[in-house]
């Protein structure tokens, strides 16, 4: 019981994936590494860019683990600093930029509409489903279900007639469309936040998606993730839109991150 209270301990302390402390028996962090997590996450919290001109900076606390596998080597564990930049977008840029996005919406929408000669195809098959669906009704009312069940087929293939002329017309638009889709979701107007991480010794790396985030690397993790107390490898993880997201990336310090690998 003890030792399942400690590890559940250290997954709510630092929110550490469980797979990779199943099994195994806990102690407690010994004061090295106390020190070591403290020093090295003041680093790198200094390693931090200061926040540009109406941007803001928030750096989240974290605590260093009390307990770790008793079999893991000394300080095996991450030291994460993670910071949200905001943007403050000006009122005059963000209404400039929500009049693009709505500007992209619109002809978005007009494309969409049917042209003439191609409303008058899809309406004329609309206009025979309603007939047909009439006369089905007619029919049924009058007590003659085989041809009323006629009819309603006869107006099943109508409406599908009308969209398959809808579709052709759709499918011919779908590639600008797609283009314009593009466009207005790179439109961001409102306050803008670009999450950044500066992560020492990651022994379990996560993957990133790089439409959404962009990374760096400094220095390389030792064979069999044996870090000691030592800064191995620091990786920097940027995620936010651009060009919010370039212009932290661009303010991140790389010699001063390099210096930090032992």
């Amino acid at each position: 019981m003890k030792n399942l209270t400690a590890l559940l301990s250290a997954i709510i302390v630092m929110g550490v994936a469980t797979p990779a402390w199943a099994d195994c028996e806990m102690r407690p962090t010994t004061a090295k590494e106390v020190a070591y997590f403290k020093q090295t996450f003041a680093v790198l919290q200094g390693a931090l860019p200061a926040a540009p001109a109406v941007w803001t900076q928030k750096v989240r606390e974290e605590s260093v683990e009390e307990f770790v596998c008793e079999s893991a080597p000394e300080g095996s564990f991450d030291v994460r600093v993670s910071a949200t930049y905001t943007y403050h977008m000006p009122k005059e840029e963000s209404d400039r930029k929500y009049s693009e996005s709505r500007r992209v919406g619109k002809e978005i929408e007009k494309l969409r509409e049917l042209p003439p000669d191609v409303k008058s195809e899809y309406q004329g098959w609309l206009d025979k489903m309603s007939v047909a669906n009439r006369a089905s009704n007619k029919a049924y009312k009058e007590g003659d279900k085989k041809l009323a069940g006629q009819l309603s087929d006869e107006a099943d293939g109508y409406s599908q007639k009308g969209r398959e002329v809808r579709g052709r017309y759709w499918a011919s638009i779908q590639p600008k469309i797609d283009q314009l889709e593009v466009e207005q979701n790179t439109i961001h107007y409102g306050d803008q936040a670009v999450n950044v991480s500066f992560i020492a010794n990651e022994h379990y790396a996560e993957r990133i998606n790089p439409e959404e985030a962009s990374e760096l690397t400094f220095g390389k993790m030792p064979k069999g993730n044996k870090t000691g107390l030592k800064v191995q490898v620091v990786r920097v993880i940027v995620e936010g839109n651009m060009p919010e997201r370039d212009v932290i990336l661009k303010a991140i310090e790389r010699d001063k991150l390099a210096r930090l690998v032992q």
